[in-house]
């Protein structure tokens, strides 16, 4: 369990998710009416996630910071359970990219109801669902206990919900049409049946609603670039059967009232006042007398400044994550920042790793900050974000990592090199050697071509020199033969040498990539001169 006496007092509640914590405890009444919070033998934290789209790791933003502060209420002192919930009454909107074009006919249908395209398991959803849960309880600390919204309304667990959302219809519409310029129609009910003979849940229209059973007509139903076509069907429906769901404008409040949910996420979208959380917050306090949740609003994922989108194909999953870079990295990337646009760019993964490999360094006091304040914050941050066992991160950057991962090719040489660099410690080994082959992976699918290179084995023909760079790389080649450096020394003398020949530090850099690696730019070079072995480096700087 993480500890929040390892923060200075004073600046407790700092952290946005210790602030959430603070506020989901210490509130007195709902929002919309007097009523009084109830006691809470246990705070639920809700996070999901709808499987009629990719789940990709747009959708563990939800689900990390959903974590974030069930960890807070249970470091405050609190019984906490967090749930995780499958959206997967929403219907197929169009023929994803890999699945048969003939699938259009399943356009419509609930995704629980749709075959695997794939024939491996018993639906589309619990297709994608199966491959989302291999990975994502590598992304969270706490057991998530998960649920199916279809289950759920098979098991006739919203039923009481349904009951007094339906009898109250009239009420719920009110609460809507506030909020609305097209006023809902008098006959309007929270319910959408699941066609008895079509299987498809938005073409049912419903047409009246007595004695507890809804009759319908199935017509067609525009997306926005798709039609779920209707069969034409006249049927009724027992919304207490379970064929059926909520109106998402209801249902939402029903899901906070059935597993009494005291916090959850949603888009920076819904901060408006007009939109699907207030209306269902609404709606849970003044008709199933719940008190709405307190929201945690954030800010979604870019990939280099898009949209991230299968079409488009900048889609990152999970378990592509993981491949590259440990779960608390990404934990990090969403913690940070809550209302912040995040742009995400597999170039920028080694500026990343150095964030939080710094952020390790705060919380374990090796890296003092003068804003105490900012300083207990990065240890909170760092604490939270780390996972159940918080260690120290290895003394090897990414990009260090896959500047060796470049050069060496089996261990024994790689394990020589980060000896001279002062990068390697037995105890550390697996972690480096798990890092080390992170960026290997980093390298071959993802870094830009800039970042790769290939160690000269002599002097690149036609490489252009000026007098003074030759002089230059003559110089530190003989330093470098005098004697041993480490990072900090060396560069300093790289700065000396170009001060001595007067010849501007970018120039004598731009000479020495080109003899090392036949390009103008390359890893920082001064800890790749001692990666590389200084007696290489020599005799290829004496030989321009």
């Amino acid at each position: 369990m993480h500890s929040k006496e390892n923060s200075e007092k004073s600046f407790e509640d700092l952290f946005w998710a210790d602030q959430l914590a603070k506020q989901i405890t210490s509130r007195k009444k709902f929002h919309y009416t007097d009523s009084k919070i109830p006691k809470f033998s246990e705070y639920t934290v809700k996070t999901s996630a709808s499987l009629s789209g990719v789940l990709h790791i747009g959708r563990l933003s939800d689900t990390i910071r959903g974590e974030s502060v069930a960890i807070a209420l249970r470091d405050a002192g609190v019984k906490v359970n967090f749930i995780w919930v499958a959206e997967n009454m929403d219907p197929m909107r169009k023929v994803p990219k890999g699945v048969p074009a003939d699938f259009e006919k399943y356009i419509g249908v609930p995704v629980t109801d749709v075959p695997d395209h794939e024939g491996c398991h018993d639906s589309y959803a619990s297709h994608h669902m199966e491959e989302y849960f291999k990975v994502i309880d590598q992304f969270v600390v706490t057991k998530l206990e998960k649920f199916s919204m279809r289950e759920e309304y098979k098991k006739g667990n919203f039923n009481p919900f349904i009951k007094i959302i339906l009898d109250k219809a009239d009420e719920v519409r009110e609460i809507q049409n506030r909020y609305r310029t097209n006023p809902l129609k008098k006959n309007w009910l929270p319910w959408t049946p699941i066609c008895e003979n079509c299987g498809k849940i938005v073409t049912t229209h419903v047409q009246n609603f007595e004695n507890g059973v809804v009759s319908y007509v199935c017509k067609d139903y525009e997306f926005e670039t798709t039609t779920a076509k209707g069969c034409g069907f006249k049927g009724e429906n027992d919304p207490l059967k379970g064929n059926g769901k909520l109106m998402w404008k209801s249902e939402w409040a029903a899901q906070w009232a059935r597993w009494q949910v005291v916090s959850e996420g949603a888009g920076k979208e819904y901060q408006v006042p007009n939109s699907a959380w207030w209306i269902n917050g609404e709606i849970a306090e003044k008709v199933l007398d719940f008190p709405m949740p307190v929201p945690i609003f954030y800010e979604h994922i870019m990939i280099d400044s898009q949209k991230m989108s299968a079409s488009v194909g900048n889609v990152v999953y999970p378990k592509d994550w993981l491949e590259v870079a440990p779960p608390e990295l990404l934990r990090l990337f969403y913690n940070k920042r809550l209302m912040t646009t995040r742009s995400f760019s597999w170039r920028d993964l080694p500026n990343l790793y150095d964030e939080y490999d710094k952020i390790a360094k705060i919380h374990f006091g090796n890296f003092k900050l003068e804003n105490k304040k900012e300083e207990s914050h990065y240890k909170r941050l760092y604490e939270v974000s780390h996972g159940k066992e918080i260690r120290k991160a290895v003394d090897l950057s990414f990009s260090h990592a896959a500047a060796v991962a470049q050069i060496f090719s089996n261990e024994e040489d790689a394990v020589k090199s980060l000896e001279k660099t002062g990068h390697y410690s037995r105890k550390d080994h697996d972690a480096i050697f798990e890092r080390l082959h992170k960026a290997r992976i980093w390298l071959r699918k993802y870094a830009p071509d800039d970042l790769k290179f290939e160690v000269q084995k002599s002097v690149p023909k036609n490489i252009q020199l000026s007098d003074k760079e030759k002089k230059a790389l003559h110089a530190v080649a003989r330093l470098l033969e005098e004697k041993d450096y480490d990072e900090k020394t060396l560069f300093e003398e790289f700065y000396n040498t170009a001060k001595k020949l007067e010849i501007n530090p970018q120039e004598f850099f731009r000479a020495a990539y080109k003899v090392l690696l036949n390009k103008e730019r390359g890893p920082k070079l001064a800890p790749f001169i001692l990666a590389l072995g200084k007696d290489k480096v020599a005799r290829l700087f004496e030989g321009v």
